[in-house]
C-alpha cells in the first residue's frame, strides 16, 4: 500500500473496498425507519427490545455492541480468508470488549442528546444530534481512541511493532483516515438512528457497527510492515 497516501485517499480506498456492503447498510437503515413509521405492527414488534433496553441500561448497550462489533465481524473474518487477521480469535475477543465499552459510552451520548434536544424525529432535531455526534463527539473522543486501538490490532497486538511502525505524522496517516471514513459511513446512518426512540438507538447503531469494525481494521492495517519515519531533532 502507498504509505504516503493522503488521508482522504486512504479513507476513500477503504470505503471503496467495502462499497457494496456500505450501500446495503444504508438501504437497510432506510428500510428500517420506513418500516417503523409506515408499516403497521413493526413498531410493536420492536417493543420487547425497547423495554429490555430500558431495564438493562448500560448492560444492554454493552452486550449489543459487543455482539455487533466483535462477534459478527469475527465470524465474518473467520469465514472469509481474504480478510482474516493473523490472530482471528484474539482479534474477535479484543473487538468484543472494545465494542462493548463504546456501546456504554454511545448509550450515554444518546441519552444526553435526548435530554438536551428532545426525542422528536423532525429533521432539525435529527441533523442537530448527528452534527454533535459527528463533529464534536467523534473527532475529539471516539476517533482518536479508535484509530489507536485498530492501529494496535493491525500490528498483531504487538506494542513493539506499534513503536517501530508508528507513523511520524500519526494524525495524517492514521487518525484522519479513520475520521473521514467515519463521516462517510455514519452521517447517513445516524440520521436514521436518531429517528428511532431512545431505547432502540444503541441497537440500531450496533447493526452499522458490525460493518464499521471491519472497515476500521482495514484502515488500521494500512501501513502494516513499514517502519516509522525517524524523528528529526
Amino acid at each position: 500500500m502507498d504509505v504516503c497516501a493522503s488521508p482522504l485517499k486512504v479513507a476513500l480506498t477503504s470505503v471503496r473496498d467495502n462499497f457494496v456492503p456500505m450501500v446495503v447498510l444504508w438501504l437497510f437503515a432506510a428500510m428500517l425507519v420506513f418500516a417503523y413509521y409506515c408499516i403497521p405492527g413493526c413498531a410493536e414488534a420492536l417493543g420487547p427490545l425497547a423495554r429490555w433496553q430500558c431495564r438493562s441500561g448500560s448492560r444492554g448497550a454493552f452486550l449489543s455492541l459487543a455482539f455487533f462489533c466483535g462477534i459478527v465481524p469475527g465470524l465474518f473474518f473467520l469465514a472469509v480468508q481474504s480478510v482474516r487477521p493473523p490472530r482471528p480469535v484474539l482479534t474477535m475477543l479484543a473487538q468484543t470488549v472494545w465494542g462493548g465499552l463504546w456501546g456504554v459510552a454511545g448509550n450515554w451520548l444518546y441519552s444526553a442528546q435526548s435530554v438536551c434536544f428532545g426525542g422528536n424525529a423532525d429533521w432539525k432535531t435529527l441533523l442537530l444530534k448527528t452534527a454533535v455526534d459527528q463533529f464534536i463527539w467523534t473527532p475529539f473522543i471516539l476517533s482518536p481512541f479508535n484509530a489507536a486501538f485498530f492501529f494496535w490490532l493491525g500490528r498483531d497486538f504487538s506494542f513493539r511493532r506499534v513503536a517501530a511502525e508508528l507513523p511520524r505524522h500519526f494524525v495524517r496517516a492514521v487518525f484522519l483516515p479513520n475520521l473521514i471514513s467515519n463521516w462517510l459511513v455514519w452521517i447517513p446512518v445516524l440520521c436514521v438512528v436518531y429517528a428511532f426512540p431512545l431505547p432502540l438507538q444503541i441497537h440500531l447503531s450496533g447493526v452499522a457497527s458490525a460493518f464499521w469494525a471491519l472497515l476500521c481494521l482495514r484502515i488500521g492495517r494500512w501501513n502494516e510492515g513499514t517502519a516509522a519515519e525517524p524523528l528529526r531533532h
